[in-house]
């Protein structure tokens, strides 16, 4: 078993990346030119002038979301109240999925299609949950996404677990903080990392960890698809290129602090997501 020190080190290590993140990004939204308030997004350039608008506003109402919650993660840390961090670090997956999945499909592996089907999902499942849904029928709504997006089909609501499936292990870990801390079947006498209450020790300690460990490598991630977003100018491919070096460093940061941990039998580590 990992000494109570070193498994210290390694969560003092991840928050720091975690902190650190925020920053990146931050910086990452500001490239954008984007202005974010209360939740509402504008951008200086008119729609029809700038076609790439609507993707930068998205991007940007996400990273925010993402850093709001990523805020909480470290308070709750700051706190070692497990439960508040894994809770919030669910949302922040879920930018960082979208981001992913969204760039991916646009810029590394084009396919417009895979793209078309997430945002018409995502449209019909908060259009069909608003409170508002009734004053359109249901065909209506599916003529809207059909004359939208030029295809046609049934209407699919996107399940939340659907935003992290780009991400390395992003069911895995969702379907672990969901039923471990945000679906009432934690385990409250059990260990830590299965949603059990109990004092500060090693396996709190881990646990909190092990989730700011995981999730800083997704944001790194998201920052890194985020810059392959359009923007004016001529610095586009040096953003590129940092935003790619920051995300390997955070993923070869994080790694040495978790090689830094001797991993043993009973370990949370072990039965947890990987």
């Amino acid at each position: 078993m990992a000494s109570a020190s070193e498994v210290s080190r390694y969560r003092t290590g991840v928050a720091n990346l975690l902190k650190k993140q925020v920053e990146v990004v931050s910086e990452t939204e500001r490239r954008l030119d984007i202005a974010v308030d209360g939740g509402v997004a504008s951008w200086r350039a008119d729609l029809e002038g700038d076609p790439t608008g609507s993707l930068r506003i998205m991007t940007a109402l996400l990273l925010r979301k993402a850093k709001l919650h990523m805020i909480a993660m470290l308070r709750a840390n700051e706190r070692n109240n497990v439960h508040s961090l894994a809770v919030q670090a669910r949302p922040v997956l879920e930018c960082a999925g979208q981001v992913v999945l969204t760039f991916h499909h646009l810029v590394i592996a084009p396919d417009l299609s895979v793209v078309d089907r997430y945002m018409n999902a995502d449209f019909y499942g908060a259009f069909i949950g608003s409170p508002k849904k009734g004053s359109i029928s249901h065909d209506q709504l599916l003529k809207m996404i059909s004359k939208a997006s030029g295809m046609s089909g049934k209407g699919r609501s996107l399940k939340q677990a659907d935003k992290v499936a780009e991400l390395k292990g992003g069911r895995d870990w969702y379907r672990y903080l969901s039923n471990y801390f945000c679906h009432g079947e934690a385990d409250w006498r059990g260990h830590s990392w299965q949603g059990g209450v109990s004092s500060m020790n090693t396996v709190h300690e881990f646990t909190l960890a092990g989730i700011m460990d995981y999730l800083v490598n997704q944001v790194a991630a998201m920052t890194a698809y985020a810059a392959l977003c359009p923007v004016a100018g001529d610095e586009a491919h040096g953003q590129r290129d940092a935003a790619l070096a920051q995300m390997q460093e955070v993923r070869a940061a994080s790694k040495a602090l978790r090689d830094g941990v001797e991993l043993a039998g009973g370990n949370p580590q072990e039965e947890g997501p990987s």
